[in-house]
This record gives structure tokens, C-alpha cells and sequence, in this order.
């Protein structure tokens, strides 16, 4: 039995990681999987854990200065864990980088608590990562892993294949940005892909919902209506696609995706479909460096974020960036994302159709990391 630790609570996009990584164990090692929560402690589950063949957490940026503690409950006590002696697996995880610059990356440390917990882990743990910056991170804490990718490039179906490229853009699933800062420049690109595909559908998908609810706050449930009529008055349709994997079904039967969910944009390059990323931070900076698909940088430096890149300390700049927003909406990225949907379109997808071979070339790489989950 492997122990298979993810976060899907609401947004799809953890339901996609945690459905990938599940078939990619069934493939390549074929225990039973059972399922736990990542964000509840695993105090009271000693006994199962104890049991199983190992501990596998997926995917997310889950290589962030609080990994454990914050990210990840775990155990309370800290030596739980190592104690149990069960191999555990960081599979395809992500760094968080916020905006995810050079500067964020160079100052970018785990917890004392976080790397407490690695040391007593020692060689049961092995980690991987799903970008070339999140493996940068993991180097630079003092940490050896392999760059698997993310879970979710894995459609198992799909290794081998090509780019499917539509001969006409008819249908296009544009997704809304996570963060408030980007919602007008959001507008602005899908007011320009409407006038650019006058004939097209355009589906806006919201993977975290609209509707309020125990994850969803009432007030910012308010604002996503407002954006859902928003896109409604540009003659969109409008899907929830939280919760259900099956809300998104419609996604295999789309011509391309354009917008900032990082995990829509990933599901689609991974059924060969062609997608452009708008970047909100370091997750999206570091799949478009992994995979080569089009990628816009959404984001510019706040004056607060340019002077603390004036500090020689990175405590009095992580300071600052507690008081003070650390980006704003780059108005560039408009006419940029506009353009590189346009140049795809007319060189037939050629940066897209890249992506596949990527994709194949690290699939013995993630293969191989999956299969080693033997107890030291």
C-alpha cells in the first residue's frame, strides 16, 4: 500500500495532480493507493503508515520555506516521521516564489523546522521537482533531487504523441487569474481574444469556483460573480470547474487555452493541446523555462519589491514585502499575450508543438523516480 498525500480540497487543479500522480503510481509500481488530505495532521495514522510501502506527497508548490508545518501538518512531533521508517517521496512538488524574480530565487530558504525534519528524514526521503527553479531551490538548501516534472505533464495516453493542432481555433477555454492585481489586465486579454475570435466559443473557467463556501469567503465569492458577468456580457459561457474532474471534461474537446491557471495550462499541454500561460509568479516562470511552451510575465516589480532588491539582507526585504504588495499588474502583458496567440496561431502552433518531445524526454526520469521506493 503507498499513503498518497495531496491538497484537493476545492481548485481542480489539485484534483488534477492528485488524479495524474494516482495513475502514474497505478502504472508504474501498481500497489493499492490509499488517500489522505495533505492539510490535516497525520497524528492517530501512525499505525497505516507505519504499513505502507511508502509515503508519497504530490505535487503542488509544496517547496516553500514552511514545507513542513505550513504546507505540510505531517506529524506534530517532528521525529514521528523518521521514526515510522517508511520511505517517503516528494514527487514533482514546486517552488512559490512570490513574484519569483532572480532575487527571489537567490534568497529563497527553508525553515529551521523544515530542513530539521529533512535531516532526521536522511535517506528515506528522496525529492523531486517539476521545474529547473524549483530544483535550484532544492540545491540551494542543501537538498539532492531530480527534475521529474509535474505530475500532471503525464497524460499516459498521450506519451508519444504530437501536438494536436487545430486547422481552425473554434473553441477556447480562457481561465482567470488566481490573484485580484491581474483581474484588469485579465479583461483586457479576454476583450482582445473576443475580438480576435469573433466566431469562437470562448468557455471561462474558474477552477476554484464562484460561489462562496467554507474555502470561498462571501466577499470574495462577490467579486467573482461580478467577474463571471463580466465575461457573460462578452458573450462567454461560464463554468464552475471546482470540485469535480468531470466539470473540466469538456476540456479534451477545446482548440486551446489561454490564461494564468497554471495546472489548466499544464492539462492541456500534457492532451497535446495547444496553451499560452500568463505567469503570475515563480510557478508559471518555472514551467514555461521547463517545457518551452508560450509564457507571459503577468507581473512587474512594485517600488516596494525594487527597494528591497537594494538590501543587502533578505530578512529586511522579506520585512518589506510583508507591508507593502510586492507587484502589480504589468501592462505589457496584454499586447504580448494577444501577439503570442496570434503568432501561434499562424505558425501553426510551432512553440507548442515543441513541448511534447519535453514532456517524453522526462518521462523516464519521473518513471524511474516513482519505481524507487525502496526502505533504506
Amino acid at each position: 500500500m503507498i499513503v498518497l498525500l495531496s491538497g484537493a480540497k476545492k481548485n481542480i487543479g489539485d484534483f488534477i495532480i492528485t488524479d495524474r500522480t494516482r495513475a502514474l503510481l497505478e502504472r508504474v509500481v501498481g500497489d493499492e493507493i490509499l488517500w489522505m488530505p495533505n492539510w490535516e495532521p497525520l497524528d492517530g495514522h501512525e499505525e497505516e503508515i507505519a504499513a505502507a510501502r511508502a509515503v508519497v506527497v504530490a505535487g503542488g508548490p509544496g517547496y516553500r520555506p514552511g514545507m513542513y508545518g505550513v504546507v505540510y501538518p505531517l506529524f506534530s512531533d517532528p521525529e514521528t516521521l523518521p521514526r515510522l521508517g517508511v520511505p517517503v517521496r516528494f514527487l514533482g512538488l514546486g517552488w512559490k516564489g512570490e513574484p519569483g524574480d532572480a532575487f527571489d530565487l537567490a534568497n529563497y530558504r527553508f525553515t529551521s523546522r523544515t530542513m530539521g525534519l529533512v535531516h532526521s528524514l536522511g535517506d528515506r526521503a528522496r525529492y523531486s521537482a517539476r521545474d529547473g527553479l524549483s530544483l535550484k531551490v532544492l540545491e540551494q538548501n542543501g537538498i539532492e533531487g531530480a527534475m521529474t516534472g509535474c505530475a500532471v505533464w503525464y497524460d499516459l495516453d498521450s506519451l508519444g504523441k504530437p501536438l494536436r493542432v487545430p486547422d481552425t481555433v473554434r473553441r477556447v477555454v480562457f481561465t482567470p487569474p488566481e490573484q485580484r492585481v491581474f483581474h484588469e489586465q485579465s479583461r483586457e486579454i479576454l476583450r482582445g481574444l473576443r475580438r480576435m475570435l469573433p466566431d469562437a466559443q470562448i468557455v471561462v473557467a474558474f477552477h476554484r469556483g464562484i460561489e462562496a463556501d467554507e474555502y470561498t469567503s462571501p466577499a470574495a465569492a462577490a467579486v467573482l460573480r461580478e467577474y463571471a458577468a463580466f465575461a457573460r456580457g462578452l458573450g462567454c459561457r461560464v463554468e464552475d470547474v471546482s470540485y469535480d474532474l468531470s466539470r473540466i471534461a469538456f476540456y479534451d474537446d477545446c482548440d486551446l487555452h489561454v490564461g494564468y491557471r497554471l495546472h489548466g495550462h499544464l492539462y492541456f499541454l500534457s492532451k497535446r493541446l495547444p496553451s499560452v500561460l500568463l505567469e503570475e509568479d515563480g510557478r508559471g516562470r518555472g514551467a514555461t523555462e521547463a517545457l518551452g511552451a508560450p509564457g507571459v510575465r503577468a507581473w512587474q516589480l512594485t517600488w516596494s519589491s525594487r527597494l528591497a532588491r537594494t538590501l543587502s539582507s533578505g530578512k529586511a526585504a522579506r520585512r518589506l514585502a510583508r507591508r507593502f504588495p510586492v507587484k502589480a499588474a504589468r501592462g505589457a502583458a496584454v499586447a504580448e499575450t494577444l501577439a503570442a496567440v496570434r503568432d501561434e496561431m499562424a505558425s501553426g502552433f510551432a512553440r507548442c508543438a515543441r513541448v511534447p518531445a519535453r514532456i517524453d524526454k522526462t518521462w523516464p526520469v519521473m518513471e524511474a523516480f516513482a519505481k524507487n521506493l525502496e526502505r533504506v
